[in-house]
């Protein structure tokens, strides 16, 4: 359940935002172990979220690329003047995307009625992210709402980039392999049956390599429907396995252990992390509160266990580096920059520092890593055309081989 609040820190300074948490009593103490005097909490209300969970199913959904955006103008917007409400009104009217439009107009209507911005967004969470709200939120209360837009919409066209540089970086090997296993399958399919007819008119003894082939595509012809359901089953058992919590546990650490692999996906998970965390934290949100966010936005369950820890050691008393050193899948320097971070109260600025470092070495070795993995593809399908050609070509060779002698 979501819960907006209102707290005072220790320093004097007003903190707003929202949290989740099961109860309005769990909120509470939530707010206090952050070192926070509660001035109020209420919850935004299971039947407005059930309400916005059915507009939303109804409505689509709003890309990351229109998101982007929208923040990015409203930066623009409240950094030249411009009220929150005539931002939206304007925004709402010059949306080309019915699933950001309905959405504005929501949080328009509810700017519009006295809510703040951000529980205004906080009541389409699904949209926007608990992170995003949080920051908009801290932003409201620091006064420095312009500002927080122009991190948040940054941290946008920073996503947007790195995820269209993966999807171009892999879409030539994904796109080889399928159109190579395509051809493997024609032609066992097609082809093969077809010299397999000539083969069988002619008493001569067939190469294993051809016997094995023309045995396989026998067994794929007949029984294909076997096959595609066993191969579906497959499908079916790993996506299970892989949303299993165990399951999920192994993968994600294979992900992140695994030869060639596991550099790339440690460097850009690394960075992803670190560069929300510090955009939180410039943008005023409680450390902790920012912890617990960035590990909400995080897929690998290894990592969330390691921002579970850090949040842990923070309402302790511990700082953060201790646990980043403990953990093998976190590069020994941005421990050790965190550390130093923690000493000079630049925890912000330099988390940020670290995740842009950590996304462009990553970007940088799934680039080295594709142009590996390119030509390794080529030669191994070509081999498995090899195989093939040979398998017919040997028996031609053999059948002209008697016809000579015969002559």
């Amino acid at each position: 359940m979501q819960f907006a609040y209102t707290a005072k820190a220790k320093n004097g300074e007003s903190a707003a935002g929202v949290l989740a948490a099961d109860s309005l009593p769990q909120a509470q103490r939530q707010l206090r172990q952050q070192g926070l005097f509660v001035l109020s909490v209420a919850p935004l209300g299971a039947r407005a979220a059930f309400a916005a969970r059915r507009r939303w199913g109804r409505r689509g959904r709003v890309s990351r690329k229109d998101l982007m955006a929208f923040t990015s103008q409203l930066a623009i917007m409240a950094k030249a003047g411009l009220d929150i409400a005539g931002a939206l009104h304007s925004l709402q009217r010059q949306a080309a995307s019915p699933a950001l439009k309905k959405t504005l107009e929501g949080v328009y209507q509810d700017v519009v009625g006295g809510k703040s911005f951000s529980v205004a967004l906080a009541n389409h969470v699904e949209v926007f992210g608990q992170a995003y709200v949080a920051s908009v939120a801290a932003g409201e209360a620091s006064g420095r709402l312009p500002e927080v837009l122009g991190r948040l919409a940054a941290i946008q066209r920073n996503d947007l980039r790195v995820r269209s540089a993966r999807r171009a970086l892999l879409a030539y090997p994904i796109v080889l392999s399928v159109v190579a296993g395509a051809v493997v399958l024609g032609l066992m399919f097609f082809v093969l049956p077809q010299f397999s007819g000539v083969f069988a008119q002619f008493d001569m003894d067939l190469p294993w390599i051809t016997q094995c082939l023309l045995a396989m595509s026998d067994e794929l012809r007949a029984r294909w429907w076997l096959w595609i359901g066993l191969a579906a089953a497959a499908v079916a058992g790993l996506i299970g396995f892989r949303r299993h919590p165990a399951g999920q546990r192994m993968v994600d650490r294979f992900v992140l252990h695994a030869a060639w692999i596991g550099e790339v996906a440690r460097a850009l998970m690394t960075g992803r992390a670190f560069h929300l965390l510090g955009i939180m934290i410039e943008s005023g949100v409680p450390v902790v509160e920012a912890l617990r966010l960035t590990r909400s936005s995080l897929g690998n369950s290894l990592f969330r266990q390691l921002f579970e820890n850090l949040e842990r050691d923070v309402l302790n008393g511990r700082g953060l580096s201790e646990a980043l050193v403990a953990a093998p899948f976190v590069p020994s320097g941005a421990a050790e920059m965190v550390a130093t971070a923690e000493r000079t109260g630049t925890l912000g600025s330099v988390a940020q520092v670290i995740g842009e470092y950590y996304e462009e070495e990553g970007e940088t070795r799934l680039r080295e890593l594709t142009a590996m993995i390119e030509p390794l593809i080529i030669v191994g399908m070509g081999l498995v055309v090899a195989c093939i050609v040979l398998s017919v070509m040997l028996p031609m060779f053999d059948f002209a081989t008697l016809a000579q002698r015969g002559s």
